[in-house]
């Protein structure tokens, strides 16, 4: 305890010396201040001067840039007219002039020097006032009428002040007039350039340096404001387009149960507000401008929002959303949009169902938008889309025609008229009747064309169904059977083609063969009507070998084409079993005779295997000869090569009898 009141007792004593030492500092600071002071007070020539001189200002007050100027009888003075109230006598300059213009405002002193004894000085004050222009702000308002706010920084500056309006009217204006709104209405409307400057009244008499003018437009009377459009872009924001008058300030409102309340977006003129909300439900709006003059606005007519809700049923789309709950009065029709496209039109206001029954299939996506006129306003939802739905089997494929293209069966299929989404698959089978099995050997994805790459046309005729399956998996009843045709030939006489029709629904009116030559390529066409059997002419000898194809026609033109078939006959060759080659001119010559004849050669033998005569000529034979002597009676035996027009070689072997 004795420690602690030691300690307490130095800590006190400590306290007392820097008190003390402060009050010492601040004492010797009041002196010096005071010191200072007198000594420049005895440096300024204008106190108590040894010998006091006479000159007098015409003005007191001046404004910068004004010129002042002195007058005296004393002799020869000279003058400073920027004394410092420092500078002690004859350490300041003068100048012999009698006037000054000042460039900067403030309170300046005139020093008199001179003009009497030595020593002389005379002192006056002079006041110089700034002359900067007076800021103020105008604005253009309905009515007719403009406002003029002098800026708070110039309002005490000068005495009084003038507004030139620019239609001819000058007004002066006090203090206290310029300390409220200045108004001015105008005969006509159209844009003005309003100016206002500040005056000194006397002594200065002088203004301010003009300012920039500005440029207002009145109107005769204020417009209502209009929304263009309100649409709906995502599930909590709505785009709100709107018309005001140039200069009009704008601000959106919303109604919150029931009553409109300000929102804090604001515009000037026309623009576009983007309000964040729910808009899932019904928001309505009002745009609500007023000029600069008011302070009551207008407001827009009401305009909500829609919300529109689609559902998907069997082959149908039902549409719902809130019957228009803006201005009844504007209203005039809905338009419904589906993918882009108008899709309804309903006139009556109170309505707020559709059903879309147009051509709905499984799997597709449909989206809406609803779209509503009111007045000059176009109300647009937000989109809503939905996949639709059938339950209903497709319709079957009715139109179906198989042809044999590039050696393979080629199928072309009709799509159906309902039912029938952009993605599909199409579904073959194949049987070789028509009366089946049948057993799928392909499908092909959203196109109505199919190629059957495994089978061979030569080999068989080839029966199809095809059978269309929606995206949804619904499949239709397979199509009637459609069957190729097949080329060939049942005996060395001719053609022959199978009679199931290539078509569906339709049958084969008419058959057209095609003849195409082995040698040059050229086509000719046969007319053939119902016929199924085709025989060329045997004694033409051109048509040893023939390329056909058969031209199915239906009875409404549409044709299918058959395999091609290459039909070939044999060489014929004719020999005789026995001649007499003895003059009388009957069957004097062994010869042999026939068609499609290219080469020849033709060699005879006797019963020892010699031969005894040949020949490369088809129009020459045996005269019955040997080596120019006639030959003995008996029975040789021959040797007949052909190789036809094909190129195909027939060897003929016999014995012949030479009678005599």
């Amino acid at each position: 305890m004795q420690i602690l009141q030691l300690v307490l007792i130095d800590v006190g004593v400590k306290a007392n010396k820097l008190a003390h030492r402060a009050v010492l500092t601040l004492a010797i600071l009041v002196l010096l201040s005071v010191f200072l002071q007198a000594q420049a007070q005895a440096q300024n020539v204008c106190i108590n001067p040894a010998y006091p001189g006479s000159f007098s200002i015409d003005k007191a007050k001046v404004c910068v840039g004004t010129s002042i100027t002195v007058s005296t009888t004393a002799n020869a003075p000279v003058y400073n007219f920027q004394y410092d109230g420092k500078s002690a006598f004859g350490q300041f300059p003068t100048v012999n002039s009698k006037t000054f213009s000042y460039t900067s405002p403030g309170s300046y002193t005139i020093v008199q020097v001179g003009g009497g004894l030595t020593g002389t000085i005379a002192c006056r004050e002079v006041v110089v006032l700034p002359v900067d222009p007076v800021k103020f702000t105008a604005r253009g308002c309905s009515g007719r009428r403009a406002i003029v706010t002098v800026d708070a920084s110039t309002l005490g500056q000068y005495d009084s002040y003038e507004i030139y309006w620019g239609d001819g009217v000058r007004e002066q204006k006090t203090r206290a007039d310029v300390a409220v709104d200045l108004s001015h209405t105008y005969t006509n409307a159209g844009s003005y350039a309003i100016t206002v400057q500040g005056i000194y009244n006397a002594p200065a008499s002088c203004r301010s340096t003009p300012g920039p003018s500005q440029t207002i437009a009145v109107t005769s009377a204020a417009t209502q404001p209009i929304i263009t459009s309100l649409k709906t872009t995502s599930d909590n924001s709505i785009d709100i387009t709107y018309q005001a008058g140039t200069g009009l300030s704008v601000q959106l409102y919303q109604k919150v149960n029931g009553t409109y309340t300000a929102t804090s977006q604001k515009g000037s003129g026309s623009g576009t507000f983007s309000a964040q909300t729910d808009a899932r439900q019904v928001q309505c709006f009002q745009v609500v401008a007023q000029d600069a003059c008011s302070t009551t606005g207008l407001s827009s007519d009401e305009v909500c929002s829609l919300v529109i809700n689609v559902a998907a049923a069997n082959k149908q789309n039902n549409l719902s959303w809130q019957p228009y709950a803006g201005s009844a009065s504007q209203f005039r029709f809905y338009r419904l949009y589906r993918n882009g496209g108008v899709n309804g039109q309903v006139t009556n206001r109170t309505t707020g169902t559709y059903a879309d029954a147009n051509n709905i299939t499984c799997g597709t996506q449909y989206c809406y938008s609803l779209e509503a006129t009111a007045g000059p306003t176009l109300i647009t939802s937000q989109p809503v889309c939905v996949t639709g739905i059938n339950s209903s089997a497709p319709d079957s494929l009715n139109n179906v025609v198989v042809s044999i293209e590039n050696n393979r069966p080629r199928l072309v299929a009709a799509l159906p008229t309902t039912g029938a989404p952009t993605a599909y698959t199409l579904v073959i089978s194949r049987s070789n009747g028509p009366l089946g099995p049948f057993q799928q050997v392909g499908t092909v994805a959203n196109k109505n064309t199919f190629v059957d790459d495994s089978a061979n046309p030569l080999a068989s005729s080839y029966c199809y169904q095809v059978a269309y399956q929606s995206n949804c998996g619904l499949t239709s009843v397979p199509s009637k059977p459609v069957c190729t045709v097949l080329l060939s030939s049942k005996s060395n006489k001719g053609i022959d083609w199978t009679v199931d029709s290539p078509f569906t629904p339709e049958r084969v009116d008419n058959y057209i063969l095609e003849v195409v030559d082995s040698l040059n390529g050229t086509k000719r066409e046969i007319p053939i009507s119902g016929n199924t059997h085709y025989e060329p002419d045997p004694n033409d000898p051109n048509l040893q070998s023939q390329r056909y194809r058969i031209i199915a026609v239906s009875t409404n033109g549409t044709i299918s084409y058959s395999n091609f078939f290459t039909f070939r006959r044999e060489a014929k060759i004719l020999v005789p079993d026995a001649f007499s080659p003895n003059g009388d001119g009957l069957n004097d010559m062994f010869l042999a005779k026939g068609i499609y004849f290219d080469q020849y050669r033709m060699s005879v033998y006797d019963r020892w295997g010699e031969v005894v005569y040949t020949t490369i000529d088809k129009t020459q034979g045996w005269d019955g000869r040997i080596k120019g002597q006639l030959a003995e009676q008996g029975q040789y035996m021959y040797r007949i090569e052909v190789i036809d027009l094909t190129g195909f070689q027939t060897v003929r072997t016999g014995a012949v009898l030479l009678v005599r």
